[in-house]
């Protein structure tokens, strides 16, 4: 980055959205536009060359799965069809969330403020994050990973041997134990794996 100059990325599996948002970017003197990726191939974008990736979420995709297709390191606003995923979005790592229909004035603001180490949102995303968490009424509704990953927390496994068992990155394993947490009302994992015991989830 020089100056007020940020380098940009675009990932969308159409390309008709990555053609758009990389006019949109490239129209604005702040941004240099020097990647452009559907999201299997967002892996190979430059990481030491972007500041920030500006990824079009599909409606079908889960938050960690398309998150974990951009490197490690690298600011992400999402741009969603559904407001209230922004807190999964942020959970998995995304650093914004904006409205797929932003504005383009809204899109080159959040991207220049992700870029600059902020987060970003807009009315409507900024809402799921103000919402208060799932409580322990939730316990009931953990997914099936969930489950997996609440068997091996009560095993002492630790988060990166987790996700080696599972196949999936220690960025997701963290992403499922936070939602584990919430869920069950627990603050602790060890509160967690008690928690999930006295409710008949868990077998000790």
């Amino acid at each position: 980055m020089l100056g007020l100059l940020f380098a940009a990325a675009v990932v969308a599996d159409s390309p008709v959205v990555r053609r758009g948002l990389a006019d949109i970017l490239g129209s604005s003197p702040e941004f240099r536009v020097v990647g452009s990726a559907a999201l299997e191939e967002a892996r190979m974008l430059d990481v030491e060359a972007l500041d920030v990736v500006v990824e079009d979420i599909p409606d079908d995709a889960t938050p960690e799965a398309a998150l974990s297709r951009v490197p490690a390191g690298v600011p992400v606003l999402a741009l969603v069809g559904r407001p209230e995923r922004a807190r999964e979005l942020v959970r998995s790592g995304a650093q914004g969330a904006l409205r797929r229909d932003a504005s383009s004035e809204s899109l080159t603001a959040a991207s220049r403020a992700v870029a600059a180490g902020l987060y970003a949102f807009d009315r409507e995303t900024i809402g799921p994050l103000l919402a208060p968490t799932a409580g322990p009424s939730d316990a009931g509704t953990l997914t099936q990973r969930e489950r997996e990953v609440l068997e091996l927390v009560a095993n002492g496994l630790s988060n990166r041997a987790i996700g080696e068992a599972l196949g999936v990155s220690e960025h997701t394993v963290k992403f499922h134990v936070r939602s584990l947490l919430d869920k069950l009302g627990a603050d602790t994992r060890a509160d967690a794996v008690a928690k999930a015991a006295r409710r008949g989830l868990l077998t000790l």
